[in-house]
């Protein structure tokens, strides 16, 4: 999860607004989710103070943005100062990095009121998905799959592939969340199948095709997941010949 914020925060550096664009952040309830799991909030008042609370106990900073380094300094305490440059910002979430530090984990702010979930990955997700035009699925590990669409509505051949922010192992990918199987090298889409589903008497089949719009010879036929027995399909005005779970002839009736 960590490094997908990273990763998500390098891609979206270029669409950043500027900390010295203070009106985006004073005065607004700013949560940051610690290492432990605790809600920190913190409130950048307009005159320098800085008001951070933990479970309702609040303590009292400074804080100052130096617009030429494009960095913020954070006081929590006397002996607690720390130097913070801007990775991402917008209205709703500010990412910041330590000054020095590129392996330490993001200062990831999220505005409360904007974010109630807290879900920074999530906004950041729907970000880069509208700038870059980018269709997101699931894989069954729990990881995202990104394919950027470009100028078009639909996948194809050709396009960049990645998952959680970087170039996939080549192979077979399906998420959760889509009928299609990419196959993908060096992170772009080399062939597509399609998942579509069909009634055959009363069967539902599954019929993983090379072609979104019709089935051709070759294509593989599953019923109750596994390859369907060999024998004659009826779907819609087709007639399918299957053996071992593959179409060797269609007709139409």
């Amino acid at each position: 999860m960590k490094l997908y914020i990273k990763n998500l925060v390098n891609r979206l550096s270029q669409f950043s607004e500027k900390l010295d664009n203070i009106e985006l952040f004073v005065d607004k309830k700013w949560v940051l989710i610690d290492e432990a799991g605790n809600q920190q909030t913190f409130i950048f008042e307009r005159d320098g103070d800085l008001v951070m609370s933990l479970n309702g106990q609040v303590k009292m900073g400074k804080w100052k943005y130096y617009p030429a380094a494009g960095s913020i300094r954070i006081e929590r305490g006397i002996d607690d100062n720390i130097l913070l440059n801007q990775a991402f910002f917008d209205n709703a979430v500010m990412i910041l990095k330590y000054d020095g530090s590129p392996d330490r984990d993001l200062f990831a702010l999220a505005d409360a009121n904007l974010i109630p979930d807290l879900d920074i990955k999530k906004h950041l997700q729907s970000v880069i998905n509208l700038k870059l035009n980018i269709v997101t699925g699931i894989l069954d590990d729990g990881r995202t799959l990104e394919v950027y669409m470009e100028n078009s509505d639909r996948p194809q051949q050709g396009m960049k592939v990645t998952v959680d922010g970087e170039i996939p192992k080549d192979g077979q990918y399906k998420s959760t969340n889509t009928d299609i199987i990419y196959e993908l090298k060096q992170g772009e889409i080399v062939k597509m199948k399609f998942l579509n589903n069909y009634n055959s008497n009363g069967a539902k089949l599954v019929v993983e095709q090379h072609y979104y719009n019709r089935i051709e010879i070759g294509d593989f036929v599953y019923l109750d997941k596994k390859l369907a027995p060999s024998g004659k399909y009826k779907i819609n005005f087709l007639k399918l010949k299957v053996v071992d779970g593959i179409v060797k002839a269609i007709s139409v009736w």
